[in-house]
């Protein structure tokens, strides 16, 4: 009975819990998104097999110790017992003095048992450097695999905001429509209305049915939208999220401040190492390069230098172990200075210098092929930034303009002017407009996020 009221207890804790629990914030889903993010994740391990590709390298300074351990068992040992006979030994003396022929063991003969061990330490001592170059090639590919990490960061943060943003005004497009949509149905009533009694003509009616039409399609892509923009934030963020369970608000002042900033030096930075895309590019250089310095070190008649130091035991006895072992055995050591360079391959290292040295060319395309779409991309987003903050300020204007003739209208609404369908008409109109000016503020956003992902502000 105990246990049942604690399970309740903890059950109802945890609904009251979810029920008082603050939306997250953009932080909060960005400190999420780090540690949940399958990318991220999926990075994290590139980078962890890029540091034991760093330690591997390294560990080429250290020596090799090898150790070789056998036991063998000959049915039939190389070396059988050896005797004498003292007929061999004494000649005709044996006969002379009375000496019986008899056999004298010299050696009883290989033992059936073989124990044999053998440690060997190699040292390189010179390279031409290439141990060295792999070590420095391994590091500055881990370099370049963080700078992804760090460059998907960013990316994904400018997803993250942009698509939060994208809600935000998706949601707020929606409920003009709807708005607008209630409207043109009071004024599809009214025009059938007046097509009935002979007030309204057929094609204002068919009018009215047609924009209502319209707002229903632009209703149901609305909501499209939406979805598709909640399934890229739980993909970005790498958990599920209900529409209650964030709070963001797009700071509209801050995107006016990144379309104003000073755009010679934007355009520097996204030609710079500020921008992760160009930092690895030109990372890749050096690498490529301390490729080719490799490949130089492996040239014909350049030998490497090693020093190795072997220490060998044999014998039929197990050391330690079986008695007498320490006069059955023998022991072995040398000191080996080594060279060993490659005359003639073929040409294959030639051919790995030639590669090298054109995967250094190849690299540097890429580096300004790289500055060339950054460059182009970039302004492609100031006039996408340009462009929204001149419809911007138009439908404001606009919107001043609508909701006067509104004021207009209801004045001579009163004084039996016009009809209630000219301020339905008028109505929806300003939702219209407001609709177009919501999607270019999405468009401002859209484009601050790109310039300030490109010129490295993130």
């Amino acid at each position: 009975m105990k246990k049942k009221k604690t399970l309740t207890f903890l059950i109802i804790l945890l609904i009251s819990a979810s029920l008082f629990a603050e939306p997250y914030t953009y932080e909060d889903l960005l400190s999420i998104m780090n540690v949940s993010n399958l990318e991220l994740l999926t990075q994290d391990e590139v980078i962890k097999t890029a540091s034991i590709d760093v330690k591997d390298a390294k560990g080429n300074y250290s020596p090799s110790i090898d150790l070789t351990l056998s036991g063998t068992y000959m049915v039939n040992p190389l070396i059988d017992r050896i005797t004498v006979s003292t007929d061999d030994i004494l000649g005709p003396l044996a006969q002379q003095m009375g000496v019986p022929n008899n056999y004298v063991t010299l050696y009883d003969g290989m033992e059936n048992t073989l124990y044999m061990a053998q440690l060997s330490i190699t040292q390189p001592i010179f390279t031409w450097g290439k141990i060295t170059n792999a070590v420095k090639l391994y590091n500055k590919i881990l370099e370049i695999r963080q700078t992804e990490k760090d460059d998907k960061i960013d990316s994904l943060s400018v997803e993250l905001e942009g698509s939060l943003g994208g809600l935000y005004y998706a949601r707020a497009i929606l409920e003009q429509l709807r708005l607008a949509a209630e409207d043109a149905d009071s004024l599809i009533e009214i025009a059938k209305s007046g097509y009935e009694n002979g007030v309204m003509l057929l094609d204002d009616y068919n009018v009215a049915r047609l924009s209502k039409s319209e707002l229903d399609m632009a209703v149901t892509e609305v909501e499209v939208q939406i979805s598709s923009l909640m399934d890229s934030l739980e993909k970005t963020v790498g958990i599920e999220l209900g529409d209650d369970d964030y709070s963001f608000i797009p700071d509209e002042e801050h995107y006016y401040e990144v379309s104003n900033l000073n755009r010679d030096e934007l355009r520097k930075r996204a030609v710079s190492n500020a921008n992760n895309n160009i930092k690895m590019a030109s990372m890749s250089v050096e690498a490529a390069e301390l490729g080719e310095d490799i490949a130089r070190g492996s040239m014909y008649g350049k030998p490497d230098i090693a020093l190795q130091v072997s220490l060998g035991y044999g014998g039929s006895r197990f050391p330690f172990i079986e008695k007498n072992w320490y006069r059955e055995n023998d022991y072995s050591l040398n000191i080996t200075v080594g060279l060993k360079t490659t005359l003639w391959d073929g040409g294959k290292i030639i051919n790995n210098v030639r590669r090298s040295e054109s995967q250094i060319e190849s690299s540097n395309l890429t580096l300004e092929s790289a500055k060339t779409q950054l460059s182009m991309a970039l302004e492609e987003n100031f006039r996408t930034m340009d462009l929204a903050k001149s419809k911007i300020e138009y439908y404001q204007t606009k919107a001043d303009v609508l909701n006067d003739e509104l004021d207009t209208l209801n004045t001579k609404l009163e004084s039996g002017y016009v009809g209630e369908s000219d301020i339905l008409q008028k109505k929806i109109e300003i939702y219209q407009n407001e609709v177009s000016l919501l999607q270019e503020k999405a468009n401002l956003m859209q484009g601050a996020l790109a310039v300030e992902y490109i010129a490295g502000l993130r």
